[in-house]
């Protein structure tokens, strides 16, 4: 059997194209995220033209949303490229899966437990999967409680300050001048002897009758020893 020169360097130009042309393989994983992000870690003998993926010594890695969709509550993954000799993937769907609700195109096989779909097939890669996420768990209500909890709590705390004014306010005209001073001062926060003191701006000796005299009333009180005594409204 003859072969013209023109026939030999047809079929050797076909057989370089067809190389150029088909992936031998295509394996490793991809990782989807709840975000809708797909993570690459392959490796092939060809790079991807996917946005976000680099291609480096045979691996494609990076990470792009351009593969995901979303649409009334169905995310959708959707990968579809050349010819491949050799194609074995795993696809990790994301932790929160609740539900597969549609997968064709490439032969796969699902593993529900660890939530990957395997690709183990040769020639055109065409898959799609579409599932379902859990719903994150509204916690908005804790907030509420806590929200009615504190309103409470508030308005309580308010009651009790607004009882004690009120109830201050009826034995006001019952002392002094200084003693009404020092009450409101009170009123804001116990304070120290010598603090109180200081702030009234009066002897000693003075102060020391005033308190005797609210004590004596039974209008305030006195907490621990020495000059650490602290006074506050009773």
């Amino acid at each position: 059997m003859k072969y013209y020169p023109k026939t030999l360097a047809l079929l050797a130009c076909l057989i370089v194209s067809l190389n150029l042309v088909s992936a031998t393989y295509l394996s490793g994983d991809i990782y989807l995220d709840k975000n809708g992000q797909a993570r690459f870690d392959l490796e092939t003998d060809i790079p991807l033209d996917i946005p976000g993926t680099a291609f480096q010594q045979n691996k494609i890695t990076g990470t792009t949303p351009e593969l995901v969709t979303y649409q009334k509550g169905v995310w959708t993954f959707e990968l579809a490229l050349d010819d491949y000799d050799d194609i074995f993937l795993d696809i990790h769907l994301p932790r929160g899966l609740d539900s597969i609700t549609e997968i064709k195109g490439t032969n796969n096989i699902i593993d529900f437990q660890n939530k990957i779909i395997t690709l183990a097939d040769s020639g055109t890669l065409n898959f799609k999967v579409s599932y379902k996420l859990k719903d994150a768990r509204d916690l908005s209500f804790i907030y509420w409680i806590i929200f009615i909890i504190l309103l409470i709590a508030g308005f309580f705390i308010y009651r009790k300050i607004k009882s004690k004014k009120e109830r201050f306010n009826h034995i006001m005209p019952l002392v002094g001048d200084k003693e009404e001073q020092i009450i409101n001062i009170l009123m804001e926060k116990p304070m120290r002897q010598k603090e109180l003191r200081k702030a009234l701006n009066i002897p000693k000796a003075s102060f020391t009758r005033y308190i005797l005299n609210l004590e004596k009333k039974k209008l305030i009180i006195r907490e621990g020893d020495g000059k650490n005594k602290v006074i506050r409204l009773k």
